[in-house]
């Protein structure tokens, strides 16, 4: 009387558990990857979910079409067979999350390294291109100190020049003058 009473909860057990693991499956199967046992753990709950359907559907008893202690035992052994993989199947979805999340805490722990490292190459871009800038406008005014300087030497030099020509110019005629007085000298003698 107590087996045949718990055999609807029983059956309703197996059901929320195939209900359980469909959900989790269809939750989980991006995170299957080929070498996962989930495909041949769920395969082989389907093969004691058929045995159960089978064993309960057996009436072997001599008063007709009741199941006898026999066929309930097979039901109870199929349930506690979908109820072990089950388990089963829940440690490797556990550990398949698990392992989803210690690749999502790596993942964010790079993404932080990489976003890191990009802001410390754009600071260190933007301190060189600031550097270039700088040197480039310091090479800009040295230029023009140079022109200016360049400029003022040559005024210097056409100033020298000028000079030197008004020297020649004085000397040639100081040196005529100096001609001219010997030879009116001697003209004179």
């Amino acid at each position: 009387m107590q087996i045949s009473a718990a055999r609807p909860v029983f059956r309703a057990l197996a059901l929320s558990g195939g209900l359980l693991c469909g959900l989790a499956t269809a939750a989980q199967t991006p995170a299957i990857t080929a070498d996962s046992p989930l495909p041949g753990l769920l395969a082989e709950r389907k093969s004691l979910t058929d045995r159960y359907r089978e064993a309960s559907a057996q009436r072997h008893s001599l008063f007709g079409n009741k199941p006898s202690k026999k066929d309930l035992q097979e039901v109870v052994d199929a349930l506690q067979g979908i109820v072990d993989k089950d388990q089963q199947i829940v440690d490797v979805l556990n550990r398949t999350a698990q392992a989803a999340q210690t690749n999502s805490v790596r993942l964010a722990a790079t993404t932080t390294h990489l976003e890191t490292s990009s802001r410390d190459d754009r600071n260190l871009t933007a301190q060189r291109l600031s550097e270039l800038t700088n040197e480039t406008e310091n090479m800009r005014q040295r230029e023009k100190q140079q022109l200016a300087k360049m400029r003022d030497l040559e005024a210097e030099v056409a100033e020298a020049k000028q000079g030197h020509f008004v020297r020649d110019a004085l000397i040639a005629g100081l040196a005529l003058a100096c001609v001219g007085m010997v030879v009116a000298l001697r003209r004179r003698r």
